[in-house]
This record gives structure tokens, sequence and C-alpha cells, in this order.
């Protein structure tokens, strides 16, 4: 039996169409370029065209005619390939509008299907020689993922009717007469700076280890659960499911984690608990722990919980422990796609993603151990992907005498916002709980200088200057 006898699918006719389109009108020729490409074409004559035309174009623009075209096919040495006949009569295939349109559909999406039977006998031959699962599965899902985004036909909005969207959304805030037009943190003072995190962020919450991160997350991600019903997922790389699931009910039952752990409960701490499991049961909480996840099946599984369960929220704990979906030459590289992918999934979901990552040793060099942006570990381009960055910071961690106004306090530095302030709120935290909790302290002054809104400077040109 044939594994695959299967002719490779394509359509003559659209194809063409396509360029019986670019031969009869050249304007069509850049809009058929969004969308196509010369690999696209089966018949052969028709991806030599294809080349010839497009080339043209790059040289010509639509000022060109019949003589011109045949110039370039004599010279690209195509005149027995593609006789002058032959390429006349394609004008009798020309449309435009939405016909062109579908027609590009059609060549891309047939083109994607041979990329697939490629993939299908690339599969069977590794299979056969090197029947490894896991690097079987990550190589078929990264080439599907290739595929199906090459295939997608986008479109460009001209900008009044992106103003009309905004000032819907701007309507919207205006009526709701509130300060958090985001998701809530938990932290009223955080939220003051950033107004919650919105759809399309990525946050990055980095910290050196024992500065209580993954508490700092499952405080977020419980908030927007039980206090605002909002479903969230949580990718853990790190802990397992019961190891988080036992933080959360010592947190929200406020029974000491060593205490749930060694089992020595009192009948109090053991009805607490039992109140908070009801509670944390209700929560749309989603909680996938699976170890040593690449980006590609990241986003794979939070397409899917995006899909299913609606989820608002996407947290990742943590960012160094992702795999890229191709190994790189150096762990710097490696940590800069991960960084674009993460973006790239909060954007294409419209859900902040909250990543924790680790802070590099270097803090621990200086005096006051207070993080900054440098610090992030092994790569410059977490901070330019990043639309907000949070360092927690505990001042009584590296001192073996806090004073007490330092003890059980932690920074919450907002280090970059793209769209607001930065600045530094308190909180407190409570170890015994792994728990976060705000503290009374007056609502944070916001200055103008606290606002860094990025300008790329390549963007100003040479002469830019503020010598006025």
């Amino acid at each position: 039996m044939k594994l695959f006898d299967i002719d490779p699918p394509y359509d003559e006719i659209a194809e063409r169409t396509i360029l019986g389109s670019m031969l009869y009108d050249p304007d069509n020729i850049p809009f058929v370029l969004e969308f196509v490409r010369e690999k696209d074409f089966y018949v052969e004559e028709h991806r030599l065209l294809f080349s010839v035309l497009n080339r043209i174009w790059e040289d010509k623009g639509n000022n060109w005619d019949e003589v011109v075209l045949k110039n370039y096919i004599e010279k690209m040495g195509l005149s027995e390939r593609l006789p002058m006949s032959w390429v006349v009569n394609l004008l009798n295939d020309a449309v435009s509008g939405p016909l062109l349109e579908e027609a590009c559909r059609t060549v891309k999406e047939k083109a994607g299907l041979r990329e697939l039977l490629d993939i299908a006998l690339d599969i069977v031959k590794d299979v056969k020689n090197n029947p490894d699962f896991e690097t079987i599965v990550e190589k078929l899902n990264s080439r599907v993922l290739e595929v199906s985004e090459g295939a997608i036909i986008t479109h460009y909005f001209h900008i009044s009717e992106v103003v009309k969207e905004v000032l819907k959304i701007v309507e919207k805030f205006r009526e709701s007469k509130e300060l958090v037009t985001g998701l809530p943190t938990g932290f009223s003072q955080l939220d003051m700076y950033t107004t919650g995190f919105h759809p399309s962020d990525l946050v990055i919450l980095a910290a050196r280890p024992g500065m209580g991160k993954s508490s700092f997350m499952l405080s977020v991600a419980m908030n927007l659960a039980i206090n605002h019903r909002k479903p969230v997922a949580i990718f853990s790389l790190e802990m397992t499911k019961e190891q988080l699931a036992m933080r959360m009910l010592s947190s929200e039952a406020e029974v000491p984690l060593q205490n749930i752990r060694s089992g020595m409960l009192s009948d109090e701490d053991y009805r607490k608990l039992m109140s908070a499991s009801m509670r944390i049961a209700e929560a749309e909480i989603y909680i996938d722990d699976t170890p040593s996840l690449t980006t590609t099946d990241l986003r794979i599984k939070a397409r899917k919980l995006k899909k299913e369960k609606g989820i608002e929220l996407i947290a990742v704990d943590y960012l160094q422990l992702l795999r890229p979906t191709r190994s790189r030459s150096s762990r710097q590289e490696e940590v800069a796609e991960i960084s674009r992918n993460l973006k790239a999934l909060a954007k294409e979901l419209s859900v902040p993603v909250l990543a924790l990552a680790q802070l590099s040793r270097q803090v621990e060099q200086r005096g006051d151990r207070r993080p900054q942006l440098a610090d992030l570990r092994e790569s410059g381009q977490i901070e330019q992907d990043a639309d907000i960055i949070i360092f927690l910071h505990r001042p009584d961690y590296y001192k073996k005498n806090p004073s007490p106004e330092e003890q059980g306090i932690v920074e919450i530095i907002v280090a970059k916002q793209r769209q607001g302030p930065t600045g530094t709120i308190k909180a407190a935290f409570i170890k015994e709980y792994a728990k976060f909790s705000q503290i009374a302290s007056p609502i944070p002054e916001i200055s103008e200088e606290s606002f860094n809104i990025e300008v790329d400077e390549d963007d100003l040109g040479e002469d830019f200057n503020l010598d006025l």
C-alpha cells in the first residue's frame, strides 16, 4: 500500500488569473505581491513569468509595455519557455478587485497544501530513520506553524478606521469613570501607575531568587480569577501543579505553608483550608505544568485555552526555562527569540502575558542590591520587547538585622512602562503564607518626569537637535 498516492494540489486557472491581471493592469502587481510569492506557483512557466513581472515592476514601476516585457524575457533567456503568443493569451484571464484577491487566496492555500505534503513525507522519513518522538513533534509543530502563518492573507487598515475604534475605547473608559481600565492586579497603587494590565501587553516580572516572583504572580492571578471572575492560564515550568495549588491554599487561607506541607494543622487551620479550597476551586484558573516547553508548544496550548476557555491573562513561570523552537548559536540569541515570541503571543491572542524572569548576579554586587534594567539576565531583547518591566526587591532579605521599617516590606519597582510612568510602590510580603498584600500608604504622586515614553533616536534624523 502506498503511503501517499496524491497528486500535488494546485489551481492552474487561479495561477493564470493572477498573471493575466498583472499583465492587464500593472497597478495590480503590488497588490498581488502583498500576498503571493514566486514559490507559490506550481506550473513552472507561471513561476518564471511571475519572476519576470516582479523584476520589471522593481525596475520600471508601471512604466512599461509589451515591448519592454519582451525585452526582459529575452534578456533573462526565457524566450523559448515564455513565447509572447502564450503570454498575451493570459490577458483573457484577467480580473480585478475581490476576484483577484480570491485567486491569490486560492494559489496561496494550494501552495500551503503542497508544503504540508512535503512535511508529511519528511516526517515519515524521520520516523523511519530517527524515531525520537519529542524531536519529531517539535519539528512538526514548528513547520506547520510556519506554513499556516505564510498562508494567511493580511489586510491593512486606514488610520481613519483605527481612530474610530480608539475613540470607542476612550468613550468606554470615560463612561466607566474608573482609573483601572485594564485587568486589576489586586495592588491599587500599582494599578495607579499601570491602569492595570492591558491586552497585548508583555509584562516582565523580574527578581533574584527568593524575592517572591511566583508568589506575586499567584497573587495577581488569584485576584483576577477569584475576585473578578476572569479566566487565567498559568504555565509553570518550575513548580508542579500541586505545589502551585498548595501555595494558593496557604495564601488564600492564611495558613502557614510549612504547616500544610508537614500536616501539622489545627482544627481551625483545617477549617480555613477547606473554606479557601472552595473559593479557589470555583475560580477559572487553568494550570499547565509541562516542563521544558518550547515557545511553539506554549503558543499552541495558549491558543487552545483562549478559544475554549476565553482566558484573559497568561502567566509564564519562568521565561528562561522556555526553550526556543530552534537551537541558536548563543544563549543570548535563544532568550531573545523567546522574548520576541512571548510578545507575539500577547499580540496574537490580545491578552496580557505576565512572564517571570531571573536577574543576573550582578545585582548582588551593588551596595543597595536594587535591581536595574541592565540586570535582566542574558538578553537586552527582553527590555526591548516588554511593555512593562516590574522588579521585586526585599531590602530585609540581604540584612542580618533589618530595621523594623524594612521587615516584611517588598518594593515593587515599575522600571519600564511603554505608555506610562515609572516608580516604586511598597507592599507587604508575608513569608509564611507566601503572600503579598497591600499596605496603607499615601497614593503615589506621579510626576511628569516619571513618564519615559520611548522614542527611537534613529527616527529623529541626523540633523535633529534641541539647541533652540
